[in-house]
């Protein structure tokens, strides 16, 4: 707030005693200053279900999370969908990195700055910033909460036991940072995200690792093993391992790093390379299964891949944090997580912010799958409502869902599967329509889909069964787990295999995964790449040729959809290549000239690089822009920067057609110390195939 000293009241509106004399106003007299509700805070179906039990008590501590909206989002919103579209040229594969986003799309520092200020004013503690500056972390006891948003916070209880608190009312605060706050998470503690692993009903509960087989599944218990899964979904082909790739797995829980060990060494797996990002302190609720079997299965199909694992508290802003975080780090481009709860069940301020992070890591280029639940169409089981599970609902994840796999028992080779249904109850592959988030526009045209005006969900499939699951050590013994847990994270380590091929041979990678999938779904090719599911039901969805709401598109056929997501078609392998001699790429730089700069302050110019020849460049195309001392640059645009202060080089890794241009470069420079008045600043091009290394020297800068 801009406002020096502030009192607030409750009531409808906000009164601000003027401290400063006003032409005709007394120093005493009163200004009325409106505010507003914000809405969406009270989660009426959680509430109108269980039991009043009294005020939250006095003393307790209360954590908030303030959302702000995000900057120009239409603009962010046709951005990613021209980088996800192969006809856009100019934006196409062109990902934007963490500081890009956060240039032209986070709130502003002023914004942000600004909500820190309000907080403190209403005598909360800031417990957390973040990067990209769309989420603040805030902590205070009840009764500065409750005076600060002019509501109560009150105390029920579910018919399971469990104790929740929620207000009475919306939030109420000022009309003037009503605009730059989305939302307010966290006051109320009803949700808790739960996991969709299902453990297969034994006589016993510990299995030797001598109940192992010759036949498939071949894995202790008779559960499916990583050579089994190569087999069943032909993977056996592909040479890619996850080499160089990083998987980020979501987790509220933690694990036991024994367990991973002894999964790799009885599988003759590499040590898996794991790394632990503890967020706001890590996940307070101890070993999980779920944790472990989404690293033993990442680990089973990329073994050379880095894992690294979020762990967060089980609450909303925990949620939202761990989210946060594996976006702004933008290291990991396949990201699984197995957490979710009824979109029905989740404010919708809540889902508002996590679709803001989702938005942020597809303009990242990183693929997020999401088990898509256990109960078939009825998410909140035991009510049996249509309802889908959130994340897996939610526009840029890849929802998974489940089937049951058969195999032949002597070679382990493909045999059949149907969509998971052991009924209510005993579980079955998640799926239906949201009711929060309309058709995407790669959805849209899918004849099959359920709705035509909502998102359908799953995507994708794969086995989830626990009857023919998969075998996990877990806690020091080998169990046999299922559910779509186990499909969302297989499916991240298929990702990882296709970058490594994809980064190998000059490509971007995939990113969110959805628009190529459907591509290749509505295309020719589509039994050649998926196992189209056709029998079977979740409950309510019936299974059925093509994309349907029990299965998504099916299972991947795994070389063959490698190739299709790799560029690696027989077609495109076979076409005959132009001589060099005869087809040439001209590559052409242009600068801006006469630019001028003031000492101590910031400017910028662009960069251009065309290709004006007969042939599309090839390879990896650097630009090297030389500046003398004084000068040091930051990129708006571009990606692969690395930097001195005098030296920057800017690497594309993707071809551009004859007769077209590379994006434009923007570089912002900041002036920090004495420079000369007038300087020249070289540009260097070089790569693109056949094209020779070519030098522009004429962009004259001005320093004042």
């Amino acid at each position: 707030m801009k406002d020096q000293f502030s009192c607030f009241f409750r009531g409808s509106t906000l009164l601000i005693l003027a401290l400063t004399l006003q032409a005709g106003a007394a120093p005493s007299e009163e200004i009325e200053h409106p505010s507003v509700r914000l809405s969406g805070h009270v989660p009426s179906k959680a509430v109108s279900e269980a039991v009043f039990l009294k005020d939250l008590d006095a003393e307790s501590h209360v954590p908030l999370t303030i959302v702000l909206p995000l900057r120009n989002k239409d603009a962010l919103e046709e951005l990613v969908q021209r980088i996800y579209d192969p006809n856009d040229k100019e934006h196409y594969g062109k990902y934007l990195t963490t500081e890009e986003f956060a240039e032209q799309f986070a709130p502003t520092q002023e914004d942000y700055d600004q909500i820190v200020a309000y907080a403190n004013s209403l005598g909360l503690s800031v417990t957390g910033t973040h990067s990209n500056r769309t989420l603040l972390n805030v902590a205070g006891q009840k009764e500065h909460v409750e005076k600060a948003f002019n509501l109560s916070l009150q105390l029920y209880q579910k018919s399971n036991g469990q104790v929740f608190y929620a207000p009475d009312n919306e939030p109420e605060v000022p009309a003037s940072v009503a605009s730059i706050i989305h939302g307010i998470v966290g006051l109320d503690n009803h949700a808790v995200w739960h996991t969709y692993n299902r453990k297969r009903h034994s006589s016993e509960d510990m299995l030797d690792a001598s109940d192992a087989s010759h036949a498939h599944p071949s894995g202790p218990g008779g559960g499916y093993s990583p050579n089994d899964l190569l087999t069943a979904y032909n993977l056996s082909p592909v040479a890619a391992n996850g080499s160089g790739q990083i998987i980020a797995l979501f987790e509220l829980g933690s694990y036991l790093a024994s367990d991973i060990n002894e999964y790799a060494k009885y599988f003759g797996l590499p040590s898996a390379k794991l790394k632990n990002i503890l967020v706001d302190g890590g996940s307070k609720s101890g070993i999980d299964p779920e944790v472990t079997l989404d690293i033993e299965l990442a680990l089973a199909l990329a073994p050379q891949s880095e894992i690294y694992v979020y762990e967060g508290p089980n609450s909303d802003q925990g949620v939202l944090d761990t989210y946060n975080r594996i976006a702004t780090d933008n290291l990991a481009k396949q990201v699984s997580t197995s957490w979710g709860m009824s979109e029905n069940l989740v404010s919708s301020q809540y889902l508002q912010a996590e679709n803001a992070i989702f938005m942020q890591m597809a303009a990242h280029g990183q693929t997020i799958y999401a088990a898509a639940g256990d109960s078939g169409a009825y998410d909140d089981y035991p009510t049996l409502k249509l309802e889908v599970d959130d994340p897996a609902s939610q526009p840029y994840v890849v929802g998974v869902g489940g089937t049951k796999l058969t195999v032949n028992p002597s070679s382990g080779a493909y045999g059949s599967e149907s969509v998971w249904d052991n009924g209510q109850g005993n579980g079955a592959g998640g799926g239906g329509v949201s009711t929060v988030w309309t058709v995407p526009s790669w959805q849209e045209n899918v004849p099959t889909i359920y709705s035509k005006t909502h998102r359908n969900v799953p995507d994708v499939a794969l086995n989830a069964d626990p009857d023919t699951g998969y075998s996990i050590f877990y806690d020091g013994q080998w169990t046999i787990y299922g559910g779509t847990s186990c499909a969302a994270p297989l499916w991240a380590a298929f990702t990882a295999r296709i970058n490594q091929e994809r980064l190998a041979s000059q490509k971007a990678v995939l990113g969110f995964a959805n628009p190529l999938i459907y591509s290749i779904g509505l295309g020719s090719s589509y039994t050649t790449n998926f196992h189209d599911v056709t029998t079977g039901n979740n409950l309510f969805y019936s299974a059925g040729k093509g994309y349907d709401n029990a299965s998504g598109w099916g299972s991947f056929v795994g070389a063959n959809l490698f190739a299709s997501l790799t560029n690696q078609t027989t077609s495109q392998a076979s076409e005959p290549e132009p001589v060099a001699s005869q087809l040439e790429p001209v590559l052409n730089i242009a600068m801006t000239h006469g630019a001028v700069f003031k000492k101590g302050g910031v400017g910028s110019y662009k960069i251009t690089v065309s290709n004006e020849g007969d042939a599309s460049t090839s390879g990896v195309l650097t630009v090297a822009i030389t500046l003398p001392e004084g000068l040091k640059c930051r990129a708006l645009n571009g990606t692969g920067w690395v930097f001195d202060h005098k030296t920057l080089t800017c690497t594309y890794s993707s071809a551009v057609e004859a007769g077209s241009s590379y994006p434009a470069i923007t570089l912002i420079v900041n002036v920090d110390h004495h420079a000369p008045h007038s300087v020249t600043t070289t540009a260097t091009v070089s790569g693109g195939g056949s094209a020779e290394s070519k030098t522009v020297s004429s962009s004259l800068m001005t320093i004042r």
